[in-house]
């Protein structure tokens, strides 16, 4: 495959090579947001599971008074 590039020494003149290019910020923040929120969503759902197991372990364990 050819690219038609035969010397770096006008790379500075030469357009961008992938697409979106300059949008780079913008994906950045985007992808921190869902990071941030796909976290705080795991932690909830961890606080709600742990609740909901320690609310359940008196009636599944007998006591020995019982």
């Amino acid at each position: 495959m050819h690219t038609g590039v035969t010397s770096l020494a006008k790379l500075p003149e030469m357009a961008e090579v992938y697409p979106f290019a300059g949008y780079e910020p913008l994906f950045t923040v985007i992808a921190l947001l869902f990071f941030i929120a796909f976290i705080a969503k795991q932690i909830s759902m961890d606080k709600a599971q742990h609740e909901e197991m320690l609310d359940h372990t008196s009636e599944a364990v007998a006591t020995p008074a019982e």
